[in-house]
């Protein structure tokens, strides 16, 4: 596989994740507030989503840095910039440590919730739990950015 072509599959690879991970807190989250009508089911939404998104997304970004990493080793052997693939890879991966700081509280917050509610569905009031999950919602979109920012960078290296 040429390097162009390394580079290339990381920019698409970054792209699906920011699509995915973006289309959690744009569409599934607003469905989950528009249908849920009791807190219970909707923190065991927010459960199963978060279990889903767990087993993929992490992977995903640590596979496009892959990418990335491989593209700037190739590269720098050409003596050609490197530096730049390198950069996308890590502002995409840099979601990773974004989630360990800032989001694990919420995240959580939101499983004990999620477990309370199961023995007691008055654990937290919709209001509240609402508030709670959008919240969430706002920290998961800012966290999406960064495999965005890395695609741009890649791809400004792939259009070069």
């Amino acid at each position: 596989m040429s390097t162009t072509s390394l580079q290339a599959a990381a920019v698409v690879s970054g792209s699906f994740l920011t699509g995915a991970m973006m289309s959690l807190s744009l569409i599934s989250v607003p469905v989950f507030l528009d249908t849920t009508p009791q807190v219970p089911q909707l923190f065991r939404q927010w459960a199963r989503t978060y279990h889903y998104g767990h087993l993929v997304l992490p992977t995903l970004s640590v596979c496009t840095f892959g990418l990335y990493g491989l593209a700037a080793l190739r590269k720098r052997a050409a003596q050609r910039p490197w530096l730049p693939s390198l950069l996308a890879g890590v502002v995409t991966v840099l979601m990773v440590p974004f989630t360990w700081i800032f989001m694990v509280p919420t995240n959580n917050q939101l499983f004990l919730l999620e477990a309370a509610s199961a023995l007691d569905p008055d654990v937290m009031g919709m209001a509240a739990g609402t508030a709670l999950v959008v919240y969430w919602s706002r920290l998961h979109l800012a966290r999406s950015l960064f495999p965005l920012a890395g695609a741009v960078l890649g791809a400004a290296k792939v259009l070069e």
